[in-house]
């Protein structure tokens, strides 16, 4: 998937303050408030990042919530299957929302998902909450795990409030998601705006059609260096789940 043209500085800088603000070391060891905290912010951001995309006329289809994690990254050594099972099939064995949004970063589901897409797909942007949000896949993720979240609300007999899901660009997209496990659009094949060249790039085109950075980076995401003080989201002697976008 392809970087967002002419994304928002503003909303860049709202996801990289609020990951700096709340930073921990250790993801197994967050303070009681974290999950929910994670949780509201990034169902709000979404909400307010996709309202942006629609009216720049992109195509909702890109960013769409997974319906399933796709199974090369189920495949991944870092990712656990029980705890997402856990997660969709037993929802109300989490007694809150915030001990939902703890388990999501103590068994890095969150951080797998980020860390894998960006090293399988060749976005490492995925792999820095500096950048992340300008690009598609981010969407998936993130509207999956509201997805995960508002199952958590409906077992629970709550009424949905600011979900992404409820009305405005995402949930048009939410009924053109992508084909589970597949970097395609949902009508079965690439979009025209993401059609790749002979030579596997993403070329660039006019109109405001999505593109390849032009500027993005050869290293691998995990071994970035820090930018103005911020931490990728996995470090070259460990990870930080909870930094992850």
């Amino acid at each position: 998937m392809p970087i967002i043209p002419n994304f928002p500085a503003a909303l860049l800088e709202e996801h990289r303050l609020w990951h700096h603000t709340n930073h921990h070391s250790n993801p197994a060891n967050l303070p009681p408030g974290y999950g929910e905290k994670f949780l509201q912010f990034h169902r709000q951001y979404i909400a307010k990042a996709l309202q942006w995309y629609e009216r720049q006329g992109y195509d909702m289809r890109l960013v769409a919530p997974w319906q399933e994690v796709p199974e090369e990254i189920r495949s991944a050594p870092c990712y656990d299957r029980n705890a997402e099972m856990r997660i969709r099939n037993n929802p109300e064995s989490f007694a809150t929302a915030d001990e939902l949004g703890l388990f999501l970063e103590a068994s890095n589901l969150h951080g797998c998902i980020h860390e894998t897409a960006a090293k399988l797909y060749g976005q490492p942007d995925l792999n820095d909450f500096d950048l992340a949000p300008a690009n598609t896949i981010f969407y998936n993720i993130h509207s999956m795990i509201d997805q995960w979240y508002q199952n958590w609300e409906r077992a629970k007999g709550m009424r949905l409030k600011n979900a992404a899901r409820n009305g405005g660009a995402s949930v048009r997209a939410a009924g053109k998601a992508g084909r589970p496990g597949s970097m395609r659009a949902a009508s079965g094949g690439r979009s025209k705006s993401v059609r790749r060249s002979a030579g596997g790039k993403l070329p660039r085109k006019a109109g405001g059609k999505l593109v390849q950075s032009s500027s993005r980076r050869q290293s691998a995401p995990w071994h970035r260096p820090a930018r103005n003080g911020a931490s990728p989201w996995r470090r070259q002697n460990g990870m930080s789940p909870q930094e992850k976008g």
